[in-house]
């Protein structure tokens, strides 16, 4: 499968590093708005042709699949751009859009394009998920009564607020601070365990004085049969990237959920008496959870299966997000507000 890549900053190289050793697909082109910065990129992963503009790479290129590696506030504009121009399947970076007005639209257009439009969340793919799975579906928790999601990361705030040149995630006009950057994989990983309509929401959030970016997301999300999603999100914390899921009969966890550089173990621990708990913990190998993400875009591509994350779970993640920051500026419980017609 011939993809294309727009974007050829530092998650470009992971995409880069999983095509180079999967046999499903492979980056024929990459695009750049720095076109010094693609010849460099394509030169470097072997790239037939280099551009500075995505339609024309799009229209000149004969490629399966589009991938979209780019800032969150790009996003909305080049999928639907891409659409446009006739790309049928498209792998965008989270997150997929900036609001879930956006996110609508995006679901709207690839409808009417026929087109695999699927967000990287590349954490879904790993096996340590799989095991997760595989562990609810055998009981290990019983019934489960939450999911919990913490994804945070300290930042020191070196940069000057002054320098266009600072990281983008200190950036609020590029999509920077915690919603689309590590919140939003708390929300997917809440929504997706709990396999229900996300029904109302209540947030606590705080903004960077320095960068003005929202750099702390915390909730409650209530579902439908009263299932509970509770999220942390934080620059202002040191690393915790756990993912937990607790039940009737114990809980099944994560330690490093998103972005698992190594061998990684589910644990799976149950009381067994007052304050006395026994646990169970499951090696997992090493594994290219990009390499994973990739091979199962190419598969959606290929008819082979269905597109992981489905482009309307992205829809309902957005729109989540959206009801969780609306009810940290109210400080009230905001409802989820799905459309008809829309829903997991």
């Amino acid at each position: 499968m011939a993809l294309v890549i727009v974007g050829c900053g530092w998650i470009s190289e992971r995409h880069a590093r999983a095509a180079a050793v999967s046999p499903a697909a492979s980056i024929v082109a990459c695009c750049d708005v720095r076109s010094d910065v693609a010849e460099t990129w394509g030169a470097r992963h072997g790239c037939e042709r280099t551009f500075a503009d995505y339609r024309t790479m799009a229209r000149d290129v004969d490629l399966d699949g589009i991938i979209l590696a780019t800032w969150p506030n790009l996003h909305r504009e080049q999928v639907l751009g891409c659409l446009e121009a006739g790309v049928k399947s498209i792998l965008c970076e989270k997150a997929l859009a900036l609001t879930g007005a956006e996110a609508l639209e995006i679901w709207t257009a690839a409808a009417q394009a026929d087109a695999i439009v699927v967000e990287g969340y590349m954490y879904r793919h790993h096996p340590a998920i799989q095991t997760m799975d595989e562990l609810l579906a055998g009981g290990a928790v019983g019934e489960i009564d939450s999911v919990s999601a913490a994804f945070d990361m300290f930042d020191p705030g070196d940069s000057s607020p002054e320098d266009p040149g600072r990281d983008w995630r200190q950036r609020r006009d590029l999509g920077g601070g915690v919603p689309w950057d590590l919140a939003c994989y708390c929300v997917d990983a809440c929504n997706r365990f709990a396999r229900t309509r996300p029904y109302r929401v209540l947030g606590v959030a705080g903004t960077s004085d320095r960068y003005e970016t929202v750099d702390r997301l915390y909730g409650l999300i209530e579902y439908e049969g009263g299932l509970v999603g509770l999220l942390e999100s934080s620059k202002r914390s040191d690393f915790n990237h756990e993912l937990r899921i607790s039940g009737s009969r114990g809980e099944v966890r994560l330690p490093v959920a998103w972005r698992i550089e190594g061998p990684s173990e589910v644990v799976a621990s149950r009381s067994v008496g007052w304050g006395k708990f026994e646990s169970e913990r499951h090696p997992i190998p090493e594994a290219d959870a990009f390499r994973l993400q990739l091979e199962s875009f190419a598969a959606a591509v290929r008819n082979d299966a269905p597109p992981r994350p489905a482009l309307v779970d992205s829809v309902v993640n957005a729109l989540t997000l959206d009801a969780l920051l609306e009810s940290s500026a109210a400080h009230e419980v905001v409802d989820v507000r799905v459309p008809a017609g829309v829903g997991t």
